[in-house]
């Protein structure tokens, strides 16, 4: 059956890695080291083994995907194609993996933020994203169904640009089904109204996914996450160009920005790096007298005006581990704008 595959290679509900940008940590660090967290993980540690090989849990899951029999299916999207004069700007800033397999009745789904990623159906990672900070979050759903669920959200709401020379669809498919019509790019009717669609883990992990198109011009993260959630947010994203004011928020402090990472390993090591490193997209709930709820979300999305006119999601969650082992990490402070960059 379909699902995420643990560090050791054996199926789990669900794990979230955190890529280091090159040179933190250690000088030897290439980019490639990583802090990883799943359903059974007491705390978010170091890798002992990086992304450049394969005995880990983001080689083994593509590792299955990509070498499943043909009953299996899977639709890769990236906002950044390998081939940039096939970028279409109209798609959605989104990046992902949603397999799926019918005759088991299994699926998962990964949400990233690598750009041109996969490719050639291979789990390397482009040498130029080394330098940055990245996310990654894989579920085990609970059933084919769920990934058509899934598809039909993306037809209303995120629009992906697919890699249809990453991706496969079983014959069994039928022409009518969301998944069918997102790998050809068919039934795509973006909405002016964001969408949420609640689900569990196969392990029965609330989660919600919520996004957002292009046609809804509002920011992602003040307007629509944390309102949903009830909670202001401390916000990690790639910000290049104008950012929405925090302001108007749901209580009396501030949503925030981070400005600084750094993940301690006992006894002396620190993996720090400013948030112009980070190319990572997530948020954690700032605990106060509106929530003490431990939210957590992963998204596609950055927190930038030039993001309200593109389509993206994001995965949020409740986990007190988790969530303490980010809100460790971030350091918050206002930053002005920086120039604009090709980068997303």
């Amino acid at each position: 059956m379909l699902g995420a595959k643990n560090q050791q290679g054996t199926p789990v509900d669900w794990w979230f890695i955190y890529k280091t940008p090159e040179h933190t940590g250690t000088s030897e660090n290439q980019g490639y080291e990583f802090f990883y967290f799943d359903s059974q993980s007491a705390a978010l540690d170091l890798s002992p083994t990086g992304l450049n090989q394969d005995n880990q849990a983001l080689g083994y899951t593509l590792a299955e995907i990509f070498s499943a029999p043909q009953s299996t299916g899977y639709i890769a999207y990236n906002d950044e194609h390998i081939d940039a004069e096939k970028n279409k700007s109209e798609k959605g800033h989104c990046k992902g993996v949603l397999a799926f397999d019918k005759a088991s009745d299994s699926a998962l789904y990964l949400l990233h933020s690598t750009p041109r990623f996969p490719v050639n159906k291979e789990a390397t990672l482009p040498d130029d994203e080394m330098i940055y900070g990245q996310t990654f979050i894989c579920i085990t759903l609970p059933d084919y169904q769920t990934a058509n669920r899934i598809a039909q959200q993306m037809l209303s709401q995120q629009n992906p640009q697919v890699l249809t020379e990453c991706s496969r669809i079983p014959s069994s498919l039928q022409d009518d089904e969301p998944l069918s019509q997102l790998f050809h790019g068919r039934g795509i009717n973006e909405s002016e109204i964001p969408s949420t669609l609640s689900f569990s883990s196969r392990g029965g992990k609330p989660f919600l996914l919520t996004a957002k198109s292009r046609k809804w011009g509002k920011d992602f993260w003040l307007d629509l996450v944390s309102p949903q959630l009830k909670c202001d947010l401390v916000v990690e994203t790639w910000r290049r160009g104008a950012v929405t004011p925090m302001q108007d928020s749901l209580s009396t402090e501030y949503d925030d920005d981070t400005l600084t990472l750094d993940f301690k390993i006992p006894p002396s090591l620190n993996y720090e790096w400013h948030y112009t490193k980070d190319h990572a997209k997530w948020a954690v709930a700032l605990k106060n007298n509106t929530s003490s709820l431990p939210w957590v979300c992963i998204a596609d999305l950055n927190r930038m005006v030039s993001q309200e006119k593109r389509g993206g999601g994001s995965l949020c969650f409740q986990d007190s581990q988790l969530w303490q082992a980010l809100k460790n990490a971030e350091e918050k402070l206002h930053q002005p704008a920086q120039p604009d960059s090709a980068q997303t």
